[in-house]
């Protein structure tokens, strides 16, 4: 075994050593130029290959310019999104108050109150719009989203129908037209008790206004039947309402000032 490493370290020494030889003999010049030329072939395209990636690199630092002007791009998307969603609703409280007997005044939602338990908003009309405390506030198609409770001379404070503290007289649109009281549930729910326990309540019927508040007119749409609570021997049942509107994106409301009547 090693007999046979040191004639491969001999034979491997002695054509190192005739290399060299022919080396500076110049023998080897024409396969060395060959091989020079090969290697200088793939270094060109390294080159080109390290041109195109600092080409790219350079494109790259380009790119935030371009960037800048895309995610402007996609600003004024989202700011037309937002019109034409402003602009929906304010056409459907149009036509809602279109032929009613119904002064209103409409408003921007500009603020929200994220005290615990309580679910309100802020207007910018106020008193000097005729804004008064107790007047309802109805977002798209007429649906009722609360009620005022605060009024300055430009902004107003509205306390939505899913605060703690929020009650309106309702009424629903079942055979037997059954009359409640709708209340919040801690900013997260609304519900509607003090319905008779004889009455029939479905699943999928429709909770308006009753009328039997001041100021605030018969037919306000709330929300419809989700679930309802029934115990027995209680003399009242519970029914858990979905609201018509979403009161977590208000946008563009309608607040009635005066109700004539007929």
């Amino acid at each position: 075994m090693e007999k046979t490493k040191k004639k491969t370290i001999i034979a491997v020494s002695f054509v190192i050593l005739v290399t060299i030889l022919l080396h500076f003999s110049g023998w080897l010049s024409p396969l060395e130029n060959r091989i020079k030329n090969i290697l200088n072939m793939g270094v060109g395209y390294i080159y080109k290959f390290n041109l195109n990636v600092n080409e790219q690199q350079n494109q790259t630092l380009v790119c935030p310019d371009l960037q800048t002007e895309l995610n402007k791009l996609k600003i004024d998307k989202a700011k037309l999104a937002i019109i034409e969603e402003e602009n929906k609703q304010l056409r459907d409280q149009l036509n809602f108050f279109e032929n009613k007997q119904i002064k209103h005044t409409g408003a921007q939602v500009i603020g929200r109150d994220f005290e615990p338990f309580s679910s309100s908003i802020i207007l910018n009309k106020g008193l000097k719009d005729g804004v008064q405390e107790g007047n309802p506030v109805v977002a798209s198609g007429g649906v009722l989203v609360g009620k005022i409770i605060k009024s300055e001379d430009t902004t107003s404070v509205v306390r939505l129908i899913n605060d703690n503290q929020s009650r309106i007289a309702g009424t629903l649109t079942n055979k037997d037209t059954s009359i409640g009281l709708v209340e919040g549930g801690y900013g997260i729910s609304v519900h509607m008790n003090l319905i008779p326990q004889n009455e029939t309540i479905n699943i999928g019927d429709t909770v308006i206004t009753s009328g039997l508040e001041a100021g605030i007119p018969r037919g306000l749409l709330i929300g419809t039947v989700e679930s309802v609570e029934k115990e027995p021997y209680q003399p009242f049942q519970k029914a858990i309402l979905q609201p018509l509107s979403n009161l977590n994106k208000l946008f563009l409301v309608s607040v009635i000032t005066q109700v004539d009547e007929d």
